[in-house]
């Protein structure tokens, strides 16, 4: 009899745990209040991320055209001062070519210059003539394309650094004695020229909507010609 009381004691107990155990899980479900509450929490969080990397997006595209403006002024200028450095260079005297002009062209925006460091060919040694490829160079401003164009012996004009402004290319030349040459230069002129000051401006639209000013960078630089003129 004891055993029966026992075991019926048992199952009531099993009973009151089982009971307690589902009343426990019905009450882990999240209410509404609950579930509103995490939602605005997480929409918050998502627009704090977006905004975040909105403006990292945007600080990323501001670089991004700095350095292309420095980089597209700092190009010409590098080009520009060495091939002017090497105008009128003739390793080679005498013949039908001696007393060539270093300069055919000088400009505000325009400038051709020649040398002889080659043959017919590109293994062949200067002849003494700036008649070869790649011995004659022109630099010539586009104001309607806003770009920067070379061409070589004599060949076609072609794209060379975009985005200049109007004002963003120009070519100043000065006398032995410092005295500025007003161009365009005649051929007489052309002879008295011992220094270019060579400046390169690049601008481009800033990537910030909110950025009025343009992004830009400008360069200069002084080229002493060091060969003879003729």
């Amino acid at each position: 009899m004891s055993r029966q009381r026992s075991a019926i004691s048992s199952q009531q107990s099993a009973l009151r745990v089982f009971h307690s155990l589902l009343d426990w899980r019905s009450q882990v479900g999240l209410t509404l209040v609950e579930v509103m509450v995490a939602l605005g929490l997480a929409g918050i969080f998502c627009t704090a991320l977006y905004g975040f990397y909105f403006l990292h997006l945007r600080v990323l595209k501001a670089e991004e055209g700095r350095i292309d403006v420095r980089e597209g002024s700092r190009l010409a200028i590098d080009f520009m001062v060495r091939e002017l450095h090497l105008a009128g260079a003739r390793p080679v005297r005498g013949g039908s070519c001696e007393g060539f002009e270093r300069l055919t062209v000088a400009e505000e925006q325009r400038v051709t210059m020649q040398y002889d460091f080659r043959g017919d060919t590109s293994s062949a040694p200067p002849d003494g003539c700036p008649d070869d490829p790649s011995e004659q160079i022109t630099y010539s401003y586009d104001s309607a394309g806003r770009v920067l164009r070379r061409a070589t012996s004599g060949g076609a004009l072609q794209p060379f650094i975009n985005d200049i402004p109007p004002d963003g290319f120009v070519l100043h030349y000065f006398d032995r004695d410092g005295n500025e040459l007003t161009p365009a230069l005649n051929q007489q002129e052309r002879a008295t020229v011992h220094s270019i000051v060579v400046t390169v401006r690049t601008e481009k639209t800033q990537a910030d909507p909110y950025v009025s000013d343009p992004v830009s960078s400008e360069l200069s630089s002084t080229v002493f010609l060091p060969n003879p003129s003729s």
